[in-house]
């Protein structure tokens, strides 16, 4: 009999929760939905922005063994408030390059769905990060869009840095946002409605700012479940990298707050 991937990985993750003692009671209250934050992937790198290729399948085989469900954030309001248990959303921040080597050919077998909020200045370019990490192109946005499954946000045009969009004023933040909504409207057909602020710093002002150019969802990086009364303002997410074995994904996921 030949083992595929996919059993290899269904069979260890069972595994894996088997031996823990958990059990699969009280995860992801109704209500409550968990929104995923990546960023890159990758063998060679260890930090809070990075897990490995291993790990991530591991993740998403888990999830779809589950019966977990991805939505992206405009199908979020259609949802009926009692079927949103076991619904869940990935997202990808930078735009690395190994989302569409590594994690879109899963999201692809699992028919999963997810976000990425793109840099605007350095698409097609690289990220200096611990070594040169490079970034998705134009061409291959469009090739993600295509698929049906992908989603794009926004990073910022060029403030992600430190203290992001608080280190300038709200002018020079209209002006960031302006182009960048013009630049993806050229490259991809339309403005985006998703903005994921750099390093997490953002005000009320600059929420204000943002909705004026049309910007509807804002993604944070506080640590929390999204749900849905409380708004699309301040949405919080749960940061995924290579600290997570599965088992502590698992709980990281449900746990209770």
């Amino acid at each position: 009999m030949t083992l595929t991937r996919r059993d290899f990985l269904k069979a260890s993750a069972s595994a894996f929760l088997i031996s823990s003692g958990l059990t699969q009671k009280g995860w992801c209250q109704a209500g409550r939905i968990p929104v995923l934050l990546y960023h890159d992937i990758s063998n060679t790198t260890k930090d809070d922005y990075t897990l490995s290729p291993a790990q991530f399948a591991a993740q998403m085989e888990w999830l779809y063994s589950e019966g977990y469900q991805t939505l992206l954030f405009h199908e979020i309001p259609s949802i009926p408030e009692d079927t949103l248990k076991k619904k869940i959303v990935i997202t990808f921040d930078d735009g690395y390059a190994s989302f569409i080597d590594i994690a879109f050919p899963l999201l692809q077998i699992y028919q999963f769905k997810a976000t990425l909020n793109l840099i605007g200045a350095r698409v097609g370019t690289f990220i200096r990060f611990g070594e040169n990490r490079p970034l998705l192109s134009w061409d291959e946005y469009r090739y993600l869009l295509r698929s049906g499954i992908v989603d794009l946000g926004c990073h910022t045009y060029e403030l992600h840095h430190s203290r992001g969009v608080l280190s300038v004023s709200d002018t020079k933040l209209q002006s960031d946002l302006e182009r960048f909504q013009e630049v993806v409207k050229r490259e991809t057909g339309s403005p985006f409605k998703i903005l994921a602020w750099p390093f997490g710093y953002f005000s009320e002002e600059s929420i204000r700012v943002a909705k004026k150019l049309g910007f509807q969802y804002f993604l944070t990086s506080t640590e929390g479940f999204f749900q849905r009364a409380s708004g699309w303002d301040k949405i919080p997410r749960l940061n995924i990298n290579y600290k997570l074995d599965l088992v502590s994904f698992k709980q990281y996921i449900g746990r209770e707050e």
